[in-house]
């Protein structure tokens, strides 16, 4: 009876391991960093690829959104998906300051420019160095042709560089 149990212990064990897939067997910041390293190859596809099994591994890491929604910025045709997983990567993680950053980038390309402004304006209030969050402000009012704002941001981008 005992060897049937340590058996059958084993054998369930052993079948177990080969059915949990190799991905789940690495922890999320190593296939990040993995997807990260594709990524500033220029292996874009093979990046997306990467954070996709990020995210499967750990559906709720901050930069497994946040990295495959960047990528996306560099494919045709994504940029809703872009949205998508940057605004999740920020929604996980409220102070992750370059997720608000590229999810501006984001919105802007889109060209909506309304949500791009409050993204950059949060890049910036929780990292006061990323002082390119105040520029695209600026350019963004520019577009919309809003003079007063767009020089009040120019000129607070430019006392920022001074620092």
């Amino acid at each position: 009876m005992r060897i049937n149990q340590i058996t059958s212990t084993f054998v369930l064990t052993v079948l177990f391991l080969y059915t949990v897939p190799v991905y789940s067997l690495e922890n999320s910041t190593q296939l990040y960093e993995n997807a990260v390293e594709l990524a500033k190859k220029g292996e874009i596809d093979a990046a997306i690829e990467a954070f996709k099994r990020t995210i499967k591994a750990s559906p709720n890491y901050s930069l497994g959104h946040y990295g495959l929604g960047k990528a996306y910025l560099y494919k045709d045709g994504m940029l809703q998906e872009a949205v998508k997983h940057l605004k999740l990567s920020v929604e996980l993680d409220h102070s992750l300051s370059k997720g608000y950053f590229y999810l501006g980038i984001a919105y802007m390309l889109s060209k909506k420019y309304e949500p791009a402004i409050h993204a950059f304006s949060d890049a910036y209030r929780y990292d006061n160095e990323k002082v390119e969050a105040l520029y695209n402000i600026a350019a963004i009012y520019e577009i919309l042709q809003n003079n007063y704002q767009s020089q009040k941001y120019y000129k607070l981008y430019l006392e920022r560089m001074k620092k």
